[in-house]
């Protein structure tokens, strides 16, 4: 029967094994993304809660899946260099609990190291988007995974990773290739992500408090912008300029009082101070009321 072909695409039972236990380039997409639902789901998955989607009837995927090598063998046509470390498996040193499968890398790209990522897209607008701008919410979407990827690419080679590139297949088009320079600060942002989101996972604990993450900005469109002609930049600066010292001094007396509370306590209060201990972990202050 047909249906033969497309259960070759369903990943094996071991894969699906190593992937629970550890945090995926396409998964810190999802925690990235702010999507309550997909986070939620991903937690029941992690937590053996729920099955993970069947996805070899997904048209997109399975085009994603077929195409891969000829996007790849395009690009490397293209660029007229050499993808190197297909489908490789990284799993984490310094945070054991990530992991990826990298689509390649290229040694040579700008004399620097590439990680590469091969997607396939439909390419159409969501509601109220133009069409100009599908491309560009692709690559705010998949930042974080080749982000991911480059860290992990990066400590397995113990060699600077500065480049991330994704070849996109749109529709019946030819691969278009977008390039981005790998941001480091980033990096750690979504690795305290996708830490405080398995620390909930390994406590049984629904991750409802995953902290925001900015959208990622290729650098090449960050601007330096004047500020001095709002009114509002301006009030709050005088504020910051005029509390400085006393912003200074509750941050050192925070942090230190926090560290007095007992490691059982779900909270600490005296003297018209309260510490709260988040789920997390995390301990968060607050002045009493009357």
């Amino acid at each position: 029967m047909a249906i033969s072909f497309f259960e070759k695409l369903r990943m094996d039972k071991k894969s699906l094994s190593a992937r629970k236990k550890k945090l995926g380039g396409s998964e810190i997409n999802i925690i990235a993304s702010g999507n309550k639902e997909k986070i939620h789901n991903l937690f029941l998955e992690k937590t053996d809660q729920r099955e993970p989607d069947d996805l070899t009837l997904i048209w997109p995927v399975i085009m994603g899946h077929i195409t891969e090598t000829v996007n790849l063998e395009w690009t490397e046509h293209y660029l007229q260099t050499t993808i190197n470390m297909r489908q490789q498996v990284i799993e984490g040193k310094k945070h054991p609990f990530m992991r990826c499968t990298l689509d390649g890398v290229i040694e040579n790209y700008k004399n620097k190291i590439a990680v590469i990522d091969a997607k396939f897209t439909l390419g159409r607008p969501v509601k109220d988007e133009a069409w100009g701008d599908v491309i560009p919410r692709l690559i705010r979407y998949y930042a974080p995974q080749l982000h991911w990827n480059a860290y992990l690419l990066q400590e397995y080679l113990d060699k600077p990773v500065e480049y991330g590139l994704l070849s996109f297949i749109r529709g019946g088009d030819k691969p278009i290739l977008e390039e981005m320079q790998i941001d480091t600060a980033y990096q750690e942002e979504l690795i305290e992500l996708g830490k405080y989101f398995m620390n909930c996972v390994d406590l049984g604990f629904e991750p409802d408090e995953i902290p925001t993450t900015t959208d990622f900005v290729p650098q090449a469109d960050l601007v330096p912008v004047d500020m001095e002609k709002d009114e509002r930049w301006r009030s709050f600066a005088l504020q910051i300029i005029q509390t400085a010292g006393a912003n200074k001094i509750f941050k050192e007396s925070s942090d230190k009082i926090k560290k007095l509370v007992p490691p059982n306590a779900s909270e600490a209060t005296g003297h018209g101070v309260k510490i709260k201990v988040q789920r997390n972990g995390s301990k968060r202050l607050e002045i009493c009321k009357d």
